[in-house]
Parts: C-alpha cells; structure tokens; sequence
C-alpha cells in the first residue's frame, strides 16, 4: 500500500512511510501535522492506494510454470495462481481500507 496526499495542484504526492492507520502516522511523524514542502498537511489529508494488482501477475507466473506440465499444467498453474494473487489483492484492498476509515 502506498500513502499519498493531494497537492494544490490536485497531484498525488506520495509518502515514504509506512503506517496501518493515521494515528499510526501521526505516531511515527511526532503529530498530527507535517510539512511537505511550503504546504502543511495533517494526517487526515493522506490517503493509502493498493500497489498493483497480483491477480494478473500471479496467474502468468503460474501459467509459466504450469508449461512444465504441458497444457493441463498451464490451466492448472493459471488458476492456482490467479487464485494466490486474487488473495494478496484481497489483502492489500483490506489494508488500504482500513488506513482509509482510520483517524487520529
């Protein structure tokens, strides 16, 4: 997951931090506001977005491993991996949530 705020410009600015939720932010930055330039933000401004989506890259990686085991190889390794990627997404989509419901 990564964190962004929204500049004047309306641009995503993302964050080098890491935090489950904005008290945790606000925890690890040492309050509630922190500058960004000549702009002052509070925690409540950032926002988390999912990475990537693993779904895709899970089911290739799969398939390409299922081509070991000829054509039933790759059905089985695309769906097992589109299985496994589906699931990080899943996870990913929770934590971004969470961050996103949180307050400080």
């Amino acid at each position: 997951m990564k964190l962004f705020i929204v500049n004047s410009n309306n641009q995503k600015v993302y964050l080098n931090l890491t935090a489950s939720t904005r008290n945790e932010l606000q925890n690890l930055i040492g309050g509630a506001y922190f500058n960004l330039g000549d702009t002052t933000y509070s925690v409540n401004a950032v926002y988390a977005e999912a990475i990537s989506n693993n779904t895709g890259t899970g089911a290739v990686v799969g398939g390409a491993i299922g081509a070991l085991g000829g054509p039933i190889g790759i059905l089985v390794g695309l769906l097992l991996g589109g299985l496994i990627g589906n699931g990080s997404d899943n996870d990913e989509n929770v934590k971004v949530q969470k961050f996103n419901s949180s307050t400080c």
